[in-house]
């Protein structure tokens, strides 16, 4: 199924947005049976010390070997993973919930994206943040964004 091919029932627009917050109320959406859409993955933020950040990304992505866990570098994936850890995708209504939700880079389609309540960082006084995408640049992931 493309891009264009998949209906959402939610847009939702990840710029400037916390990537937990975020993630975590896409998760809700999905085991509540909507199709969502994340769009400008790359524009998430997540919260915290710079180098500390970089730090917790690169151990993930050296942990295992050729044969997994493998951890994502692109900006749209680690996204996508992060809703899995947030579902029971282990059981077939968390696979199901996991199929519902799609994740882009940019937005494709130009669609009217919404931003979801208590997602915006404009809410926290800490102002210590990392971009998604520049945590993916970090990670070595081909800068097409």
């Amino acid at each position: 199924m493309s891009a264009a091919e998949f209906e959402a029932d939610l847009v939702v627009d990840a710029s400037d947005a916390i990537l937990g917050r975020v993630a975590s109320q896409v998760a809700e959406r999905a085991l509540d049976g909507e199709s969502v859409a994340v769009v400008n993955a790359e524009d998430a933020v997540i919260t915290g010390d710079r180098e500390d950040v970089f730090e917790r990304y690169r151990a993930r992505r050296q942990q295992g070997d050729d044969r997994g866990p493998a951890y994502p570098k692109r900006p749209d994936t680690i996204f996508k993973r992060s809703i899995r850890g947030m579902l029971p995708h282990k059981s077939q209504r968390g696979r199901e919930a996991h199929e519902r939700v799609r994740v882009y880079v940019g937005n494709p389609n130009d669609a009217d994206a919404e931003r979801l309540p208590d997602t915006s960082l404009d809410r926290l006084s800490n102002i210590r943040f990392v971009q998604l995408g520049e945590v993916s640049d970090q990670l070595g992931a081909n800068v097409t964004w």
